[in-house]
């Protein structure tokens, strides 16, 4: 008699498989998603807390360079000759309905260099940019042009005056410094305006 041993051989079948990939998809989709929301969060909050970056850094300066700034009158002859000796001015402007400030000023720099030293908000592809201008005072040496902060809001320059704030400003009709400027950056924050504000007060008030 022969002896027959039977053995259960057990696996997996079809559907068991079907249905195993399908979890296993399922689990991966939701990993890579939670992989790439975290991603796009990270990548948010990096551009955004460089906007608040590049924007205190563009008003520290601007602070600095406002309260190093100086003036001297004209001389009787030299009216209109702003190339010739220190000045200071700004004026409200208008791009797509935002403010555009131009910021034009005489300032020493670290090293005791009086700078000629311009702001002003150019367009470009639709969004704004600071921009800035500085050059050596009372040479003919040429200057540069820097970047300081791209798709921007708005730039608003302000001086005290007479208990309210004015956006137009030039020392050559008023003859002296404004006692106190307010500078104002906004951007975008995902949607939310920001508006960072920095306050100077020019300490020189006629050339040395």
């Amino acid at each position: 008699m022969n002896n027959f041993r039977h053995t259960d051989k057990k696996g997996f079948t079809i559907i068991e498989l079907l249905v195993s990939l399908a979890i296993l998809v399922i689990v991966l989709g939701a990993v890579y998603a939670t992989f790439f929301s975290i991603q796009r969060a990270l990548d948010r909050f990096n551009n955004i807390s460089m906007k608040y970056h590049e924007a205190r850094t563009a008003l520290d300066i601007m602070r600095r360079e406002i309260e190093s700034s100086y003036f001297e009158p004209s001389a009787p002859g030299n009216e209109g000759k702003t190339e010739t000796r220190p000045q200071f001015s700004f004026k409200d402007k208008d791009i797509f309905g935002k403010n555009a400030s131009d910021l034009n000023l005489t300032s020493f720099s670290l090293t005791g260099t009086a700078l000629n030293i311009s702001y002003h908000v150019e367009e470009e592809a639709g969004s704004l940019k600071l921009m800035k201008q500085e050059s050596p005072a009372f040479q003919p040496t040429k200057g540069y042009t820097l970047e300081m902060m791209n798709r921007i809001e708005s730039l608003t320059v302000e001086a005290s005056f007479e208990k309210k704030w004015v956006k137009v400003w030039d020392a050559e009709e008023t003859g002296k410094l404004p006692d106190m400027l307010r500078v104002t950056i906004a951007f975008d924050d995902n949607g939310k305006i920001v508006s960072l504000r920095e306050y100077a007060r020019p300490v020189i008030k006629m050339k040395l």
